[in-house]
């Protein structure tokens, strides 16, 4: 699969994709991530834009991207996505564009990613607020840094057996 990343005015994101997915046939997400927020002391989850700017288009066989739209400022690359940002941009195509919780493993005063979506992107836990379920995760997108809060499942540390003993 080929991916394309599409660096456009935020507020055109979602027209942006429309117009790609009806002319070109492509499929195009713009990001969108499920966040945890605490209302009158209820968890409650709300649908926000992730990576605000960005397109990312997919296609089984390699593409021009290069045509003007109004609100497209630049495409990522020289053609289609590699390396890291080729592996983050099918991570997106997995889960549809949509992040939602992540699973966490904790050893001692530092968690790992375990969730299957987040397969093949690097990422690093920064901070985790149990009391509201989340937590901030780095990660590297576009030869940048960065970080976004997630909710996550908390995952129980399994014992060595020596602990046991």
């Amino acid at each position: 699969m080929y991916a394309y990343c599409l660096f456009c005015e935020t507020q055109k994101c979602d027209v942006i994709a429309a117009v790609i997915e009806k002319s070109h046939g492509l499929r195009c997400i713009s990001p969108r991530i499920i966040q945890r927020k605490w209302v009158k002391g209820q968890c409650q989850e709300a649908w926000h834009k992730w990576l605000p700017g960005y397109v990312f288009a997919f296609s089984e066989e390699p593409v021009n991207l290069r045509f003007a739209a109004d609100g497209i400022i630049r495409c990522l690359g020289n053609g289609p996505l590699e390396g890291e940002d080729l592996a983050f941009a099918l991570m997106i195509h997995e889960c549809n564009g949509v992040m939602g919780t992540i699973r966490l493993a904790e050893v001692g005063d530092r968690c790992v990613v375990s969730d299957p979506a987040w397969s093949g992107v690097e990422g690093t836990i920064l901070k985790v607020d149990r009391s509201r379920k989340r937590c901030c995760v780095e990660f590297s997108f576009d030869q940048n840094r960065w970080n976004v809060w997630l909710g996550y499942d908390l995952v129980k540390r399994v014992e060595d057996k020596d602990e046991r003993n």
